[in-house]
């Protein structure tokens, strides 16, 4: 059973018509990719792993290698390479089920950004400030998303992880005496980026990942996760939506 479909530089694995088991998102991804639309390159996880995966806590053994095919695809085409040191190549992992549940399931933005990949991207963009910036993103979506909801923790109101960065966040603007994110120095958004690291260690008791694959992988797994949150299943219930239909990853 394939369970990975590529779309990218005009050519795509799928359609419009297979919403079932590429989603909303990828089936649309692909008939536009197909279209001529400059979609960047991508590839989409089938429904079908996510019903697997909720079944039995594990992926078909061919998945990583699937993956992996797919993700050099999106190098070729982008002329990057993900977790490279010089030339870093950044994705995104988003839901998408068949029928659209707006807010309901997870995303992780920035991933492949780690110790190793930081300096190569600043290179190449020139931008020191909006290196750390991203990063700072990817620590607050990733310790939420993957670090504290996949991981079935439940904080009492208030005291979740991206709170509590985010209060630290706005605590550092008040002592620079800035108001707006974009003040803050590529100097101040680096000390947060290590407070942060810190903060996340602290609460949830586990290091935010430093390696781009398993940054990849976590978010993955989050995703399919999520199809089976309380916020999620709680929304299905509403809209009558089968929960046995699943989420595709993107």
């Amino acid at each position: 059973m394939k369970s990975v479909y590529f779309f990218g530089d005009g050519k795509a694995e799928g359609s419009a018509k297979d919403k079932n088991l590429l989603g909303g998102k990828g089936a649309n991804l692909a008939e536009m990719t197909t279209l001529g639309i400059p979609v960047p390159p991508g590839f989409t996880i089938t429904t079908q792993i996510c019903t697997e995966f909720m079944q039995t806590a594990n992926y078909p053994p061919t998945l990583e290698a699937e993956v992996k095919s797919a993700l050099q695809s999106v190098e070729s085409i982008m002329g990057q390479n993900f977790g490279d040191t010089d030339n870093p190549l950044l994705v995104s992992v988003r839901s998408g089920a068949r029928q659209s549940m707006p807010g309901m399931m997870e995303t992780v933005l920035n991933i492949g950004l780690t110790s190793a990949t930081i300096p190569g991207l600043i290179a190449k963009s020139g931008g020191e400030r909006f290196v750390y910036d991203a990063y700072r993103r990817l620590i607050t979506m990733y310790a939420d998303v993957v670090m504290e909801k996949a991981a079935g923790i439940e904080p009492e109101p208030g005291k979740g992880i991206r709170e509590k960065l985010e209060d630290h966040f706005d605590s550092v603007k008040d002592k620079e005496g800035v108001s707006a994110d974009t003040d803050l120095s590529a100097e101040a958004l680096k000390l947060i980026c290590k407070d942060f690291k810190k903060i996340v260690a602290e609460t949830l008791e586990n290091s935010f990942p430093d390696d781009a694959e398993e940054q990849l992988w976590g978010g993955i797994n989050a995703v399919f996760n999520s199809w089976n949150g309380k916020r999620a299943i709680h929304y299905r219930n509403i809209e009558n939506i089968p929960h046995d239909w699943g989420t595709a990853v993107n």
